[in-house]
């Protein structure tokens, strides 16, 4: 009986209390983000997986597309008006896209896989007179 009230004593009852609570309420994630291309800009496109990343650009008249090819497989990119040299793994190939317009691609040798995108649009104009 001495021993437990001695160590009742030494017990310190104010001790702060540690609040273990996990706050769940998820982080929005924010809408998909388009990037304006720069006129005459180039922008890039991996193929990767049998993938276009990115799918998909929005760009400007005057836009360079430059594809790679990161897979072990041999492609030929083939689009509207355009068509690539064979790419072997790590090469590339350009195309300047000068007129307005939707371009899909694909890979010739690929064609059930889903193509990819180009959106050429006029530079906005810039009205002065206001």
């Amino acid at each position: 009986m001495i021993i437990v009230t001695a160590l009742a004593g030494c017990i310190d009852n104010n001790e702060p209390v540690v609040n273990n609570t996990v706050n769940l309420t998820p982080t929005p994630i924010p809408p998909h983000v388009i990037f304006p291309v720069q006129e005459n800009a180039t922008v890039y496109v991996e193929i990767f997986g049998s993938e276009f990343i990115p799918s998909k650009y929005n760009v400007t008249k005057g836009t360079t597309v430059r594809w790679t090819n990161m897979d072990s497989a041999l492609y030929i990119i083939t689009g509207k008006g355009f068509m690539s040299p064979a790419l072997n793994k790590k090469e590339s190939w350009s195309y300047t896209f000068n007129e307005t317009g939707t371009f899909e691609y694909n890979l010739s040798n690929r064609p059930f896989m889903k193509p990819g995108r180009i959106i050429v649009e006029s530079p906005p104009s810039l009205n002065k007179s206001q």
